[in-house]
């Protein structure tokens, strides 16, 4: 075999197989292929005799990239940006694909590659079993809570920080995270505003926090100081898309007050991954200008494109990480569950509230169930403000924001990023013999 090796370090590992989290050696070159791995984690393992594995979780959460050099050797690494810092050519970088596992063992030619990706996540057609709401909600709270009590087994003495938008999907986690972790901070984001005044996001943290007795990190911050965050989110996210990096902003704001708050071992956990599998997304509005636009397609095929394009988000981990920081996306093991929900109940107009009480129950407080759904990335029902408006009210459209995406890979033409990214999914492929890993 031909050389490889990884250029920087990859991210944080929370596979999960249903009992336990996996360790390092249940998941290396020559073990059965781990079909029920849910969960975050991309894994390049090398042995002395030969023998390695590579690996990448189905939703692609943890990323992953690999170029080959002219001499054959291969480098891996969690960013292209890192690849671009090592003289490679940015057209030359590949996405190894979410679910694969790659395996060679000694004294054979050639690579045995799998996916432990479910065929059945790739479909569009909705559940024919139609199960009750009552029981999906039994079962994403079961793998919740047995994920949730996995980690707390492996880390007892982490603090748990639980990024709190005062919304339901956040508040559920941070319910959820309080019961399974001894030292809990939930994190609260908030802009400077030219009244004084704060969100809405920040009165329901604060409201859900004297609730259950856990104290709240306030982050507010200026626009200065939230932009000044660009290029680590560009380079981190790996996107450029609007909804991505403003996501991104906030996580990167909360990334550094976590940080400079605690110096021991902590563990960032987040509400993310339900409005995807809800296809709970929709368009905002921002002076006569619509952004965060959709695909015009049903419900459930919708919902299977937002599932896909989670391939290309990485606007927790990657910024997150940026800050030393490890992110626990819980939601990510009760996929199957969430999937089961036919569209005909993805379209009603209280179907998260409806799926949330039969998981979380008298955990969260009513106030938070009987809250309006807020306009993403603002925090209020009704204001001009937020995220959104203080990159567009700065000239940081779509199209500033892949120039500079492109200026930081060292991409002449920002035209050229659409061969790298396309329809929720990064350019990839899986290195071969022919492509020289062998």
């Amino acid at each position: 075999m031909r050389a490889s090796r990884t250029i920087g370090e990859l991210d944080a590992s929370f596979a999960w197989n249903g009992r336990s989290i996996y360790r390092a050696e249940e998941l290396a070159a020559g073990t059965p292929i781990p079909f029920d791995l849910r969960g975050a984690i991309t894994s390049y393992a090398c042995t002395s005799t030969g023998e390695w594995r590579v690996l990448r979780d189905p939703l692609g959460l943890n990323k992953l990239f690999w170029v080959r050099e002219s001499s054959g050797t291969v480098h891996f690494s969690a960013r292209p940006h890192r690849l671009v810092a090592e003289g490679f050519d940015f057209d030359d970088i590949r996405s190894v694909p979410r679910g694969c596992v790659l395996d060679h063992r000694q004294g054979e030619q050639g690579a045995r590659k799998a996916s432990i990706l479910p065929a059945r996540w790739q479909s569009a057609e909705s559940s024919t079993d139609a199960p009750s709401i009552v029981e999906i909600g039994t079962e994403i709270r079961s793998s919740l809570d047995g994920y949730l009590a996995a980690i707390a087994a492996v880390h007892p003495t982490a603090r748990a920080f639980v990024c709190c938008s005062g919304g339901l999907d956040s508040s559920g986690i941070v319910a959820l995270v309080a019961k399974h972790f001894a030292d809990v901070v939930a994190v609260s984001f908030d802009l400077d505003r030219a009244g004084g005044g704060v969100s809405q996001d920040r009165r329901m943290a604060e409201r859900l926090c004297n609730d259950l007795g856990l104290p709240l990190l306030d982050v507010t911050v200026s626009p200065e100081q939230l932009l000044g965050h660009l290029d680590t989110v560009l380079v981190e996210g790996i996107d450029w898309r609007d909804f991505n990096v403003h996501a991104g902003l906030v996580n990167a704001v909360l990334a550094e007050a976590i940080a400079d708050a605690h110096a021991g071992q902590a563990i960032v956990f987040t509400g993310d991954l339900a409005n995807e599998f809800l296809a709970d997304y929709h368009e905002e509005s921002y002076l006569g200008e619509s952004y965060y636009r959709l695909p015009q397609l049903p419900l459930n095929e919708l919902r299977a494109s937002l599932v896909q394009g989670l391939d290309t988000s990485n606007r927790e981990i990657g910024v997150f990480a940026a800050r030393g920081l490890p992110v626990v996306q819980p939601y990510a093991v009760a996929v199957d569950s969430y999937l089961r929900l036919p569209s005909s109940f993805l379209g009603l107009r209280d179907a998260k509230q409806r799926l949330c009480r039969s998981i979380f129950g008298e955990l969260v407080p009513g106030v938070i169930y009987d809250r309006p759904k807020v306009r993403a990335q603002i925090g209020d029902t009704n204001a001009d403000g937020g995220v959104l408006a203080t990159c567009i009210d700065r000239g940081l459209n779509q199209d500033r924001l892949r120039e500079r995406f492109a200026q930081l890979h060292g991409v002449s033409d920002p035209r050229e990023l659409n061969r790298f990214m396309r329809a929720g999914r990064y350019r990839s492929a899986v290195p071969t013999p022919e492509e020289g890993l062998l």
